[in-house]
């Protein structure tokens, strides 16, 4: 006897494979988009497909509790489905944040090491940019360090704001060819 639209609930209970065979090539595309749409892009291909596969377990174990009288097969694996995918997502993201937790090192005090290499890289900093031209240093200034907004700069010079984009550009490649040549590095 073929497998169709008609019988093939009728197999599953049976646990014929084959049945379960027709559900997956029937429904699989269905029961992806609402995984899909559950777990959305913030995780990754493998947890939906092992999230897909889990649906597929279910409804074959589960293929009893289906009463045809009470509804459509698709309605049904839809809600199963949706509610499989809620139920790995909570398990997903107890799971991320119990590892990430344990993964941090809380400190609070920075090490004397870093405070000395901060100040010795401000220190650098701040003789590169002494070096530039009067009107780019400034423009420099506002922009990266007091963190002005590049239209109220162009305002304040009654220039173009393309000009003060080129100048930032101009003035950040020379702060990295002064800062290379200080270190004698990149």
């Amino acid at each position: 006897m073929e497998l169709n639209e008609t019988n093939f609930i009728l197999k599953m209970k049976k646990r014929e494979s084959r049945a379960l065979e027709f559900v997956v090539d029937s429904y699989s595309n269905l029961v992806f988009k609402v995984v899909r749409s559950v777990l959305n892009t913030s995780f990754y291909s493998q947890h939906i497909e092992e999230c897909v596969n889990e649906v597929f377990w279910s409804v074959w174990n589960n293929i009893q509790s289906f009463d045809e009288s009470k509804g459509n097969f698709k309605y049904w694996i839809t809600a199963v489905t949706k509610y499989k995918a809620i139920d790995f997502k909570r398990k997903l993201l107890k799971l991320n944040t119990t590892e990430c937790i344990h993964d941090f090192t809380f400190s609070n005090e920075e090490s004397t090491e870093n405070i000395v290499i901060s100040k010795e890289n401000r220190e650098e900093l701040l003789m590169a940019i002494s070096d530039m031209k009067d009107e780019d240093r400034e423009i420099f200034i506002r922009r990266y360090f007091l963190f002005e907004e590049i239209e109220s700069i162009a305002k304040t010079f009654h220039v173009d704001r393309n000009l003060v984009d080129k100048r930032l550009s101009r003035g950040r490649k020379f702060l990295k060819g002064k800062l290379i040549s200080l270190k004698g590095e990149i």
